[in-house]
């Protein structure tokens, strides 16, 4: 009796073949033979492998699946047809050495992405199900720029350009912006520099009663930015190293959807009713601390570029700063997509990328951080006589802008009488041109007795004269833009104009207790410079 081990399939079909002898008679049975012996896994060596498939588009698709020999053969077969959003398991066997790849196609020929496994991993996975998910990609019509190119935009940015003045060496710069907001002295601080050493060489001098300040500007603005780190070269010295090092802190190696958004307010200095920059040095509060600068100068003549008296005039201030970015990644031609993979899938003008979110992630933010601070340059007043150099010097500027602002008025006023809507309601009297210097109160008079034009209303008869009507009332209403315009700069310019008589005023009557003297020669009066961050920092 035969072994049970030694009885099979094969042993039966081959003692079955040889004992017939009429086995070329019967094609039929030979056939049948091949497929059974072929089904049998025992002799092909594969294993079924189930497969999750899933449409996680919104239109019906048909899934396909190609099988790669490691011989480099191939086979392409149909799979199923899905609806949106329907999932199926499907089984399909697998030999050692092989790769499945699977992918899904439209009725308008859009292809998903193609996600492959190998008989390996499908071999570690067990008998897990495998989720296979078919997703077409969404068609994207951003352009990417590269890095310099988005520095390039930065830098054209009347908000967002100072995020590339900052330090290059790496992404600290960012964190010192959040302790530069309480740790700096109040505007109309006096503080006494050694520039050779950037040293403080006295206490800061903290405001009295002539100090004030207000919020002069406030603006803010956002740039939006696709960006490809390698789409070109980061060539040129100005390339913006804080979005290069941005990149490199963030870990962004391919691609990333950028957006700032930036808020700066100009907090200045501003004197106080009761007083005006001009007077500061007469504050009895000021005299010991300026007596105690001068008596750190050995030679004034010979140390005068050495020392700065700075007084803190304005900062830039940054209100809110906040950067939001998202990563892109590329698609090979066969990813490999695991379970709990890409939130969004993209066709670009870069090939097929995929994000990891939906939405963009907060990289950075900050409030109320000084950004550059400003200050007074009261170096020449210490080194030199108040009472004859610098209150003669401050005088001519001042009389020198009154008559530009008379000029300006004069001119503003031709424009007014040119443009004046209705000559036969309202008389202006022309500025005689032969007259190189026409008094101003005539005109003063003038303005102060004009009020603002309004607009006429559009003709809205449907007569056949309420077009020619309407263009004489377009014609009209334009008139009266440009009349209320310069009646409204003439205004400010008599504001201004009363602003440097009152200085004059004051300044004739001042008359400080204590004059400094010195043969040296300071170029520039009250220059407002940039002052360093490092140096206005309290410790």
């Amino acid at each position: 009796m035969d072994s049970p081990a030694l009885f099979t399939p094969k042993a039966n079909f081959s003692r079955t073949l040889k004992s017939t002898k009429n086995i070329k008679k019967h094609p039929l049975l030979i056939k049948v033979l091949a497929v059974m012996l072929l089904s049998f896994p025992f002799f092909t060596n594969a294993t079924g492998f189930k497969f999750k498939i899933k449409n996680t588009a919104k239109t019906n698709v048909a899934v396909f699946y190609k099988i790669s020999k490691s011989s480099g053969n191939f086979k392409l077969k149909t799979l199923l047809k899905l609806k949106p959003g329907e999932e199926k398991i499907k089984e399909v066997s697998l030999a050692k050495g092989d790769t499945i790849a699977f992918y899904g196609q439209d009725a308008e020929d859009e292809t998903s992405v193609t996600i492959k496994r190998d008989y390996t991993a499908l071999q570690q996975n067990g008998d897990k199900i495998v989720y296979v998910p078919i997703i077409i990609p969404e068609k994207q019509t951003s352009n990417f720029e590269s890095l310099e190119g988005l520095s390039v935009k930065l830098e054209h940015n009347k908000v967002l350009n100072f995020l590339l003045k900052m330090d290059s060496s790496s992404m600290s710069s960012l964190s010192m912006l959040e302790k530069n907001f309480q740790n700096v002295y109040p505007l109309g601080t006096f503080i006494f520099v050694d520039v050779k050493t950037n040293r403080l060489l006295l206490p800061p001098l903290e405001p009295s009663f002539w100090n004030n300040s207000e919020n002069y500007l406030t603006i803010q603005d956002s740039l939006y930015a696709m960006v490809n780190k390698g789409k070109s070269g980061m060539a040129g010295a100005q390339m913006g190293y804080f979005v290069a090092k941005m990149f490199d802190s963030l870990h962004v190696n391919n691609t990333a959807e950028l957006e700032f958004k930036a808020k700066l307010s100009l907090i200045r200095w501003k004197p106080s009713p009761e007083a005006d920059i001009y007077q500061v040095f007469n504050d009895k509060a000021v005299e010991t601390f300026l007596q105690n600068c001068y008596a750190q100068i050995d030679n004034p003549d010979q140390e005068y570029q050495r020392y700065r008296l700075y007084f803190l005039s304005s900062y830039e201030r940054i209100d809110d700063l906040e950067i939001y970015g998202k990563q892109y990644y590329n698609f090979g031609n066969e990813a490999d997509l695991s379970l709990g993979g890409p939130a969004q899938v993209f066709s670009t003008n870069l090939g097929v990328m995929y994000t990891k979110n939906k939405t963009l992630s907060n990289y950075y933010s900050v409030q109320n951080a000084v950004l550059r601070t400003k200050a007074y340059d009261f170096t020449s007043l210490l080194f030199n006589s108040f009472k004859k150099n610098v209150r003669n010097k401050i005088m001519a500027d001042t009389y020198a802008d009154q008559h530009k602002i008379i000029a300006a008025i004069v001119d503003e006023y031709k424009s007014l009488v040119a443009y004046n809507p209705d000559p036969v309601k309202l008389t202006l009297q022309a500025v005689d041109p032969k007259d190189a210097n026409p008094s101003i109160v005539p005109i003063e008079t003038t303005v102060n007795n004009l009020s603002p034009y309004n607009s006429m209303a559009p003709d809205t008869a449907k007569a056949a004269t309420a077009a020619a009507n309407n263009d004489k009332i377009d014609a009209y209403n334009n008139k009266v833009r440009f009349f209320n315009s310069h009646l409204k700069e003439i205004h400010n310019l008599f504001k201004q104009l009363d602003q440097t008589e009152s200085d004059l005023d004051k300044l004739s009557h001042s008359n400080p207790d204590k004059a400094f003297s010195s043969t040296s020669n300071s170029a520039g009066l009250l220059k407002e410079i940039e002052v360093n961050s490092q140096i206005v920092r309290k410790e």
